[in-house]
């Protein structure tokens, strides 16, 4: 969870900058639409990450919610 947070914190970051950084080089819009591409594929790939994650952790949070009551020994009065 943290590596997809993390990598689509940096690509939002590039999302912000990369019309500065395409208008300060006259990059011509054929290869403006390449960066993009390439940056949209790993948000995606950062979004897979951040998503697996969060259904692991919630997976692990609701199974130690049901192995709670199993965690006091009965009393045999």
């Amino acid at each position: 969870m943290t590596i997809g947070a993390g990598m689509g914190l940096v690509i939002n970051v590039l999302y912000l900058f990369m019309p500065m950084l395409t208008s300060y080089k006259n990059i011509p819009y054929t290869d403006i639409s390449k960066y993009y591409t390439v940056i949209g594929i790993f948000n995606l790939i950062a979004s897979l990450c951040f998503a697996i994650g969060f259904l692991i952790l919630v997976t692990n949070t609701v199974k130690k919610n049901t192995d709670f009551t199993n965690q006091f020994p009965k009393s045999i009065d």
